[in-house]
């Protein structure tokens, strides 16, 4: 096993160039983790301040997506690559111009795409997969949305849940060959997504690893007031940058810590464990019968507990309110379709 190691990172003394691929996976764990570090820490504030914090964890996913926009876009501009690939000293070029070792506009777009929108769009896929997964059952054949009497909405869904899991396969399995193929060194890309943005990596040149902040300029002397001006203000949004850079460097890894901590350490009590709820308000829920639905004030068909408060509701109700308020209606704490839980009750 060791000299089959070496012999794999022995790659890069032939091409100094070329990131081995124990950075190439470093990298691309750096990049799968901070998402969800970032929501560990808004759900925990948010169980504490649900009235002030609910939204943001409501529209986390969107919020998280116009930040990582922000950032990836800076960092590709400024230094060539995304976060995770400078935060390793890697950088993107041109896959086909290998002349040229700056991005142009369209790979720019391109790489941020590939590096937000394909990851924003396959966990968006994910969970409407699990969530008509627990909706429809999972007793439904493959060719069920070929049977007669179905609307064209239950036609569609049967027909995602039918074959989303084999595209989802394939990719990963197109995912899992262009690595073995990098690995190899008989390809040039380590992941489809990147074969899609026009670009490989590259470890940044001695000289590019410093920011460039403080290079030669024209002496503050021979500045006019106007130039002085826009130096003074150039450098002070410069060294912002560079600090929150520092500080999101610093945070991501404090966020992994906490992450692996309460993973790893099992006799942790989880930072997601919520509070007994106060009973509710009398005039909340004054009048309604134990078997109604406290959303359609119906009787409860197909009841469904939300874990997060042990109230009981129908489960269309509860799913619907929980897609688009991502809270308890009763007790306000927030909650997804991951919290609820069918009950099957038996007719006595």
């Amino acid at each position: 096993m060791a000299e089959h190691g070496a012999h794999l990172t022995s790659f890069g003394s032939e091409d100094a160039q070329r990131p081995s691929v124990f950075e190439v996976l470093a990298q691309q764990s750096l990049m799968s983790t901070v998402r969800p570090a970032f929501l560990h820490a808004v759900k925990v504030f948010a169980e504490k301040y649900p009235a002030y914090l609910g939204k943001l964890y409501q529209y986390y996913d969107e919020i998280f997506l116009l930040f990582d926009i922000i950032v990836q876009s800076h960092y590709l501009k400024r230094y060539g690559g995304s976060f995770a690939e400078n935060f390793y000293d890697l950088k993107r070029v041109p896959s086909l111009n290998t002349e040229s070792s700056s991005l142009t506009p369209k790979q720019l777009g391109r790489s941020v795409a590939c590096l937000v929108f394909i990851p924003y769009l396959r966990q968006k896929l994910d969970n409407l997969f699990e969530e008509l997964r627990y909706r429809n059952g999972t007793d439904r054949g493959i060719f069920s949305f070929l049977k007669k009497n179905l609307t064209i909405k239950q036609r569609l869904v049967y027909l995602y849940l039918a074959f989303y899991p084999y595209i989802h396969s394939a990719w990963e399995c197109l995912s899992l060959a262009y690595m073995l193929s990098y690995m190899l060194r008989k390809g040039r890309w380590h992941s489809p997504s990147m074969h899609l943005s026009g670009t490989v990596l590259q470890r940044l040149e001695p000289t590019e690893e410093s920011s460039g902040i403080f290079s030669a300029k024209p002496a503050w002397s021979e500045l006019s007031p106007t130039g002085k001006f826009y130096r003074v203000m150039k450098l002070g949004m410069s060294t912002t940058a560079v600090c929150l850079s520092t500080s999101l460097s610093v945070g991501v890894f404090f966020l992994q810590f906490l992450d692996w901590w309460y993973a790893t350490d099992s006799s942790a009590p989880s930072l997601t464990a919520l509070p007994i709820p106060e009973p509710p308000e009398q005039a909340k829920l004054k009048g309604v019968d134990p078997s109604t639905c406290p959303l359609c004030m119906c009787l409860r068909t197909n009841s469904t507990a939300l874990t997060v408060s042990g109230f009981v509701f129908c489960y269309p109700c509860i799913s619907d309110h929980l897609r688009q308020n991502k809270f308890c209606p009763i007790t306000g704490y927030p909650a997804t379709s991951e919290n609820l839980v069918k009950i099957y009750e038996q007719d006595i």
